[in-house]
């Protein structure tokens, strides 16, 4: 059945806000609410992840630490499986990440 989930701004001044739009067993979808000056730290999935940036300018991590994109509304970044990589807000911004396989239900079946 479809759902259709709206844009809602969630910031938090205080960290960078995450809200989960959608999860199966094949995909997990989250939505990240950062203020200019916040970050999601590098890091690796065992998932493929696609991130589209809804709102808002982004200096991306691609592929390691010490290289980085400006990502604006629009863009959309793929990453491969156990690939680094992280965000930090320019601007006040939403991002949308898509990891499949859900690594939670990775975790789960093994």
């Amino acid at each position: 059945m479809a759902t259709i989930k709206p844009l809602e701004e969630k910031y938090d001044p205080a960290a960078p806000a995450r809200e989960l739009v959608y999860e199966d067993a094949n995909a997990k979808v989250i939505r990240f609410f950062l203020k200019a000056g916040q970050e999601i730290k590098p890091h690796k999935s065992p998932s493929s992840v696609f991130i589209s940036v809804l709102k808002g300018k982004l200096s991306f991590y691609i592929g390691k630490e010490d290289k980085e994109e400006i990502i604006e509304t629009g863009t959309t970044v793929f990453y491969e499986p156990e690939e680094l990589h992280g965000f930090k807000a320019l601007e006040d911004s939403v991002v949308q990440a898509v990891i499949t396989p859900n690594p939670t239900a990775q975790r789960v079946n093994m």
